[in-house]
């Protein structure tokens, strides 16, 4: 063969290397560690953005790379801010991952590139809406009556439904059915109380856990029996859970004088009590509309998957992290540091948790009066 051709022949092989280094990127491979639910996968990495699908723990997953995100200080592997971008281009946080070397770092491409068709299907929604009628439908953690009660979804309201599974039978406004409906937050609703536009598909089986026995008529689940009370006694909640002019509110403000005692809505564990501002400020001075952060704040985890915070504190809140706390224990006074304009408590319910974001905030009123808590 001429040099000619042997250079010819060099040159097309070193292109054919050159022209897709990722494809030629092994992926790494790894295993979700999440014992108490399974974990979600998301369009991108953060919390807020969609959820594709669920993964349970143990599941074998193909990381092709990883992307800087949101940081996550609640999984049970690490803290980190690092994502994993499985093959499919979807994204879980590798603070639930056990693996061995990290992925590499993806390169710009990979992280703007969407996921795959298959990967997006999995994670349409049929539209619904809420037809019960003058009795809010129950937003629970399993499809049975004897699972952990989130919320109540008023008549007419919008549902977004990822799947169906088989649970408890229920006779309701629109049909008669064990079908009950996973919400793209997680939810179960029953299908019972549904008007839908089209027939959902079923839960995969890593999506759907198995409904749980009903309780004795005569014991309240214990999730349920649980104590929940106004952590403002008798002061009243502006409706404010994003509204139209402010989207990224994702709680309820109660407006009250400074030093006013704050109650812990719930039993539960102390999970955090930080000073959350913009730098160059403290939150032991009073804040203004201008200056960003939520102030003094704590955060409590309850039983279910619960979790409320309590921002704007006027000092730092009177309890430690990894302290167990009765519903109606003070765990802090009313301020108005951080991002406020007047003394009140700005409180938020998570559910899902942890960690807690704006993903998983949910207007915290229903959620409390149907709790038998009602704030005001």
């Amino acid at each position: 063969m001429s040099l000619s051709k042997i250079g010819a022949a060099l040159g097309v092989l070193v292109a054919s290397v050159a022209i897709s280094p990722a494809a030629a990127q092994a992926a790494t491979a790894a295993t979700v560690v999440s014992p108490k639910r399974p974990l979600n996968v998301r369009e991108g990495a953060a919390v807020w953005t969609r959820s594709l699908r669920t993964l349970p723990n143990g599941t074998a997953v193909q990381i092709e790379c990883q992307v800087k995100g949101q940081l996550i200080d609640q999984g049970p592997v690490r803290v980190t801010d690092q994502w994993d971008r499985l093959t499919d281009g979807s994204f879980i946080s590798d603070a639930w991952v056990r693996r061995g070397p990290a992925a590499p770092a993806c390169t710009p491409a990979q992280q703007t590139a969407a996921p795959t068709a298959a990967a997006a299907a999995a994670g349409a929604t049929t539209a619904g809406t809420v037809a019960s009628g003058a009795i809010p439908l129950k937003a629970r953690s399993g499809p049975a009556r004897a699972a952990f009660l989130y919320s109540g979804l008023p008549n007419g309201t919008a549902l977004n439904i990822a799947c169906q599974v088989q649970g408890e039978p229920i006779t309701g406004t629109m049909r008669a059915t064990a079908a009950w409906d996973r919400l793209d937050s997680g939810a179960y609703v029953s299908d019972a109380y549904v008007k839908r536009t089209a027939e959902p598909p079923a839960c995969a089986a890593t999506a759907a856990p198995a409904a749980p026995a009903p309780a004795p008529a005569q014991a309240a689940p214990v999730a349920e029996a649980g104590r929940w009370v106004s952590p403002l006694p008798g002061f009243s909640a502006r409706p404010g859970f994003r509204t139209p002019t402010n989207p990224n509110h994702v709680g309820v403000d109660i407006m009250s004088f400074v030093g006013t005692p704050i109650h812990a809505a719930a039993a539960g564990t102390v999970l955090e009590v930080v000073c959350n501002i913009e730098a160059g400020h403290s939150c032991d001075q009073t804040g203004s509309a201008s200056i960003g952060g939520c102030g003094w704040y704590v955060k409590l985890q309850h039983a279910g998957g619960v979790s409320t915070l309590y921002c704007h504190m006027v000092r730092r809140g009177v309890v430690k992290p990894g302290q167990k706390v009765a519903a109606g224990q003070v765990i802090g006074y009313v301020g108005s540091s951080g991002n406020s304009s007047a003394p009140h408590l700005h409180f938020e319910v998570h559910v899902h948790t942890p960690p807690t974001s704006p993903g998983n905030a949910i207007d915290p009123l229903p959620f409390m009066r149907t709790h038998g808590a009602s704030i005001g």
